[in-house]
């Protein structure tokens, strides 16, 4: 079985510099890798990555995407899939060498076909085969890796104390949905959605839905598009991961917007896809006001810059807005979502 590669990107050479060759010289390579880019400079990139691919027997389609929106670039990346299986790292996703070959064992073991989407497990651990001081020629900034070492804790929090939406959704389809019996026995397991940097999809069943190119309309990247991404996919098929499969997000320091850009589209985007996939009333709907009043006080302790300000201010502006997404019909739901979106990111 064959899978493809897309990546959306947009201004990050220096990651694709790393990531390419990872992906490239997997124990089970890709059949295609197909590079949306929606740079600056495009031709200075098209030019870099053609160098880097050079060697490689794998096709290999390096495309331009007219608009900054990481969601629709992937959707036009998905256009160009052919294999049976598509995955969709970002472009500062490291593969560990064996990442492909364990996805895609999963996948061949289920004859059935009740199994959309496998992803593999993050870890701050970089490959072996690269050298931080030699290859990474970036660094996260110091937040970044401050989050990563309370990442544990907020799991804790995320889950018990105040339920994220995402996670209570996800959970709410397991019931409806077909889980193999064999997962045990190949350490892997269903999941409540997956995480952008390391999800794929069974090409024909993700060819159906695709992402959902609002989610990046107004600011130029999209904010829980793979969320909704997954829960488009669990109406019909289960999600798995394997978690020895691992893939190192060394994030890219620049950050994709404003404060009070990310700050309204992170939350606001989360309640559009609540609401999009479960019924008014349900419990993950019911918890979208307590868990953004979790996240605003979390927002609290980066109060003492701009940018710290800004992104609180547009979470509260998310919680206000979001009400009106809570009482529109599913009719009106989409029209709603974008008026706000207008009418809070235009000014």
């Amino acid at each position: 079985m064959d899978y493809d590669v897309v990546i959306a990107t947009r201004n990050r050479l220096e990651a694709l510099r790393i990531s390419i060759p990872l992906i490239l010289n997997q124990n089970r390579a890709p059949r295609k890798l197909i590079i949306v880019d929606a740079s600056d400079d495009h031709e200075g990139i098209r030019q870099t990555v053609t160098k880097i691919v050079s060697d490689s027997p794998v096709t290999v389609k390096i495309l331009e995407s007219a608009q900054r929106n990481s969601a629709l670039q992937r959707n036009i990346g998905l256009e160009h899939v052919e294999s049976p299986v598509v995955m969709f790292p970002d472009d500062d996703s490291f593969w560990w060498p064996d990442v492909a070959e364990k996805i895609m064992r999963i996948y061949e073991q289920d004859m059935s076909n009740d199994i959309g989407g496998v992803c593999a497990v993050r870890t701050d651990e970089l490959p072996s085969e690269i050298s931080m001081k030699e290859e990474v020629t970036y660094d996260m900034r110091l937040s970044d890796r401050i989050l990563r070492k309370v990442s544990k804790l907020r799991v804790i929090i995320d889950n018990y104390i105040c339920p994220n939406p995402m996670y209570v959704h996800g959970r709410s389809r397991w019931p409806d949905l077909t889980i193999p019996k064999w997962l045990p026995n190949v350490s892997a397991t269903i999941i409540e959605y997956m995480n952008g940097l390391c999800m794929t999809f069974r090409s024909e069943i993700f060819k159906r839905y695709g992402y959902d190119n609002d989610l990046g309309a107004y600011v130029g990247w999209a904010a829980n598009e793979d969320v909704g991404a997954s829960f488009a996919v669990m109406q019909e098929k289960v999600l798995v991961c394997v978690p020895d499969a691992r893939v190192c997000h060394h994030k890219f320091p620049t950050r994709r917007g404003n404060g009070f850009e990310l700050g309204f589209i992170n939350h606001f985007n989360r309640a559009y896809v609540i609401c999009r996939y479960s019924a008014p009333g349900s419990p993950a709907r019911r918890s979208l006001k307590r868990f953004g009043y979790y996240k605003a006080l979390q927002y609290c302790f980066g109060l003492k810059n701009g940018f710290g300000r800004d992104r609180l201010r547009g979470h509260l502006q998310a919680l206000r807005s979001m009400k009106l997404l809570l009482k529109s019909s599913t009719e009106d739901l989409r029209d709603c979502y974008l008026e706000q979106c207008q009418k809070v990111l235009a000014k």
